[in-house]
């Protein structure tokens, strides 16, 4: 059974109710119940007043400086995530505004690049094979070679070098050889 503080049945001693192994529980005679009893009420202790004794003037000026103290460091403390929070803030404003700024860099880039294409595709245009040849032909008087113009060279003769005005070319392979006989001199000394 279930008890509680504000069970109406608390007081009564329900243990008569069970049944009981006796020798004449198989007969047919009927059984009497009897009532329950109440159980006695514990006795609850007797509240007492308890006075607080009088504070001392140090004592109490003692518990204000702590309290004082206390409220210091939580005025501390308070100030200290103040600043934090403000940094962060400070902090999260200054990367929104670089990145403000890094996109409208991009956007100046993108639109820079567009108008590169163009102008290179202008410059292109400009300048083809198609358009030099027209302004060469039109404009400066020139026409096309034809191959009774071409004149051929034969280089299959012997390679020689002539110099004019009768200097004298001293073969490169004299003055490496004086150089290092000259440093073979300076060493051997």
């Amino acid at each position: 059974m279930a008890s509680g503080k504000n069970n109406k049945y608390d007081d009564f001693d329900f243990s008569d109710f069970e049944p009981k192994r006796t020798s004449y529980e198989r007969n047919a005679a009927r059984k009497i119940d009897t009532a329950p009893k109440r159980r006695q009420a514990e006795k609850k202790p007797d509240m007492k007043l308890v006075k607080r004794p009088k504070k001392s003037y140090a004592r109490t000026r003692e518990e204000m400086k702590r309290a004082n103290l206390h409220t210091a460091k939580i005025i501390a403390i308070s100030l200290v995530l103040l600043v934090m929070m403000s940094a962060l803030l400070y902090g999260r404003m200054k990367a929104d505004e670089l990145d403000r700024q890094i996109q409208s860099k991009k956007n100046e880039l993108s639109v820079a690049q567009s108008e590169n294409v163009r102008l290179s595709m202008k410059l292109d245009s400009m300048i083809s094979l198609k358009n030099v040849e027209d302004y060469a032909q039109n404009n400066l008087g020139m026409v096309k070679m034809e191959s009774h113009q071409i004149e051929y060279i034969d280089l299959s003769g012997e390679d020689k070098a002539v110099v004019s005005g009768n200097k004298s070319k001293k073969s490169e392979s004299k003055n490496k050889a004086s150089f290092i006989s000259r440093l073979k001199e300076y060493m051997s000394k």
